[in-house]
């Protein structure tokens, strides 16, 4: 089960996928480009010219499952609730040439909607072997949001693609509670004769 190693291993998730089709791909202008995990702003303080930067800048409660029955190890036992949460990514290509940074802006929007679903041999570190399925998808951000997400970083806006990753669980640390299931039960009811008026 994810363990609080889940939100990085998401992550390192997409960048796998991202880095198998763009620094793996041997097309012209992608080959070698490396993804990076850490935010345009970032990568500009330590002179990193060319890179896609997967940068995570919100982490939100996914409101789907917040009452999702946790699960039982056994019939005596119920584990803590799991936090599920969904993740806000910014994927920024870097690249001193204006063409090259718009080549890899399109490969990326291609690659995300490939590939919205990521599970089974898709999934790194301690999501691998899980039943984990990881959920992409792009999302619009108005002018209000990328004002707030680029002034945040203190540098110029920049073409990205805004991204939510959705299916990450983290499991609670606390051991199982004691909840063993009803099994049967008795209900009685006194018959009712007659009513008067």
């Amino acid at each position: 089960m994810p363990d609080y190693p889940a939100i990085r291993d998401a992550l390192l998730t997409v960048v796998n996928l991202l880095r198998q089709h763009i620094t793996m791909s041997g097309d012209p202008g992608l080959n070698g480009v490396p993804i990076d995990l850490r935010a345009p702003r970032e990568l500009e303080l330590a002179n990193v010219a060319t890179a896609v930067s997967l940068w995570l800048h919100r982490v939100e409660s996914q409101p789907d499952l917040l009452n999702q029955l946790p699960p039982r190890p056994d019939d005596g036992h119920e584990l803590h609730l799991r936090t599920s949460v969904e993740l806000c990514v910014h994927v920024t290509p870097l690249h001193p040439d204006a063409a090259t940074r718009l080549l890899l802006l399109g490969r990326v929007a291609q690659i995300l909607t490939d590939h919205r679903r990521l599970h089974g041999a898709d999934l790194v570190g301690s999501l691998a072997g899980t039943a984990t399925v990881l959920l992409l998808g792009m999302e619009p951000l108005g002018a209000y949001e990328l004002n707030l997400l680029w002034g945040s970083q203190q540098t110029y806006m920049r073409a990205g693609v805004a991204l939510r990753v959705q299916g990450v669980s983290v499991d609670s640390h606390l051991p199982p509670t004691m909840s063993p299931r009803v099994m049967m039960t008795t209900a009685a009811a006194d018959q009712i004769v007659g009513s008067s008026p």
